[in-house]
């Protein structure tokens, strides 16, 4: 609808003190001769709107023009309210200052629709944390303020960031903005020329310095859709067949992308198992979802995978085998259960003399593999 055009372009304006008409016809998805079309309507409205040529030029709003949100719908009101979340204001430490501009939102919201929207944002919570607590190393810690200062003051910052594999990088960047993605904060940044998303939680010191930004206008949160299209592009999608435990289809369906019922063998294992499809985003996503599972999925196909997990059981069979070995050796000590290797029979440890002078090599019964101590 026209009039919800017209709108667009004053908060567009408003939002970026003045756009290109080219710019303009590709946000709002009209032509340019439309938009000019809409400038002169504005105009006549009484709207301080102009066009200005030349090099910077565009459509501007004269500075200090103020509108209200008496236009705004009763869907519209529903879904700003019911899309607000004091999480990234708690973050921030703006929590108080969060409650007073809700309030203020809700006072502004037209009379006909306040008592539903009230409502919307009284019943439905946003909670990014999930059930668990949030991991110490990932709260936004003491540099998370100085990150906000330089993100609004539009200063360059100077950082200690320790990168996901434990090195530590002396960085100047131009930051342009702070993301909140699931449970952790990213601070958008430009250093050496190239634009970055770092963990806030990665960010061990923070100086502000005194240099101005340059006069950029990066759009923050298209520059993370592309930083997260090119994350994902770098996936190799896994398909995994096998029987899954029925009483496991729940628990796949929300670890897995997608979990579809197919057509295996008839050679299921003894109880109550469906023939499932797993996807997964590739090898390790798939292996960590699969060792989740544990007992409750037998995989069939592809081999790979499975020949993956087994190592992974033989490894960690291994490392308990040599914890039990060594508390086998203490004196006093009595027998202990193994679990069963993977494919092999259950075993115990047995045969060892728990003596003054333990240290030396033992046959695991039943087990191929002899332990060292």
């Amino acid at each position: 609808m026209r009039a919800d055009r017209l709108l667009s372009m004053i908060w567009l304006l408003r939002a970026h003190g003045g756009l290109s008409t080219g710019e303009l016809a590709r946000r709002l998805e009209v032509s340019r001769r439309t938009i000019l079309r809409d400038v002169e309507a504005l105009s006549a409205a009484g709207v301080p709107v102009y066009c200005q040529r030349g090099p910077g030029g565009g459509v501007r709003l004269l500075p200090g023009y103020r509108t209200d949100v008496t236009a705004l719908s009763g869907d519209e009101s529903r879904a700003l309210f019911a899309a607000l979340s004091s999480w990234g204001a708690d973050a921030m430490g703006l929590s108080a200052a969060f409650v007073s501009g809700v309030r203020k939102l809700l006072a502004a919201v037209p009379d006909a629709h306040r008592n539903r929207t009230a409502a919307a944002a009284s019943r439905i919570v946003i909670d990014p944390n999930g059930w668990l607590p949030q991991p110490d190393a990932l709260q936004p810690g003491e540099a998370f303020a100085t990150l906000q200062a330089a993100v609004f003051a539009r200063k360059k910052a100077r950082l200690d960031y320790r990168s996901s594999r434990a090195v530590v990088q002396d960085l100047v960047v131009e930051p342009h903005g702070l993301v909140s993605a699931g449970s952790d904060w990213y601070l958008c940044a430009t250093s050496d020329e190239r634009m970055r998303f770092l963990k806030v939680a990665r960010i061990r010191t923070v100086t502000l310095l005194a240099t101005p930004c340059a006069d950029d206008a990066v759009d923050v949160a298209a520059a993370w859709k592309r930083h997260r299209a090119r994350f994902l592009d770098r996936f190799t999608l896994v398909v995994v067949t096998g029987w899954l435990r029925a009483d496991r289809w729940e628990d796949a369906r929300e670890w897995a992308i997608r979990v579809d019922e197919t057509e295996l063998g008839d050679d299921p294992p003894a109880g109550k198992w469906r023939p499932a499809s797993l996807e997964f985003m590739d090898d390790l996503h798939a292996l960590t979802i699969l060792l989740r599972l544990g007992p409750g999925i037998r995989v069939e196909a592809p081999i790979e995978i499975r020949t993956r997990l087994l190592t992974h059981l033989d490894r960690i069979t291994e490392l308990y085998h040599r914890l039990a070995i060594r508390e086998m050796s203490v004196p006093g000590s009595r027998r202990v259960g193994c679990s069963p290797c993977p494919g092999r029979k259950s075993f115990l440890l047995s045969g060892l003399d728990p003596g003054p002078n333990p240290i030396g090599k033992y046959d695991v019964k039943g087990c191929r593999q002899r332990t060292t101590l």
